[in-house]
């Protein structure tokens, strides 16, 4: 009977030391939320607090591509991108996929065009749990999924 007192008090300390599934989704959305927020706003140094180490090189590239025409519209505007996750899966275990939409964010796409503020793009996160945290892996550069295909 001490036994399986004593495995009974096991399992239940163990179930309660694993994040509930409610909690894993908060922090997904918190998660895309914040890095998107940063990423949009140019903010790369916190975005790449949010993200994979291997991201790294993705955020630098973004960083290396802002141009002080960016810089100045960014500047001119009355408020920075606004972020709203649409929506996630969980891929497996450790991975979720999450839809962020973000209106009023600068593109800068062309090189021969000034840049522009968008009125609203869909972009897919990756995010994946790695040491029991949550980080946004970029496998290259953001892509807005609602561009035209002209």
């Amino acid at each position: 009977m001490r036994i399986l007192y004593i495995l009974t008090a096991a399992a239940l300390l163990l179930a309660s030391c694993k994040p509930s599934a409610t909690a894993l989704d908060e922090e997904v959305q918190t998660t895309a939320a914040d890095f998107a927020q940063a990423y949009f706003n140019y903010d790369y140094e916190r975005a790449l607090k949010l993200a994979t180490p291997e991201s790294e090189k993705w955020l630098r590239y973004a960083a290396s591509n802002v141009t002080q025409a960016v810089v100045d519209l960014y500047n001119a505007q009355q408020e920075g991108a606004v972020i709203v996750v649409d929506d996630f899966y969980w891929t497996n275990d450790t991975t979720a996929s999450v839809s962020v939409s973000v209106s009023h964010f600068v593109v800068d796409d062309s090189i021969h065009s000034a840049p522009r503020i968008a009125d609203e793009g869909l972009f897919r996160l990756t995010l994946v749990r790695r040491d029991g945290k949550l980080a946004v892996r970029m496998a290259g550069p953001l892509r807005n999924e609602t561009q035209s295909r002209d």
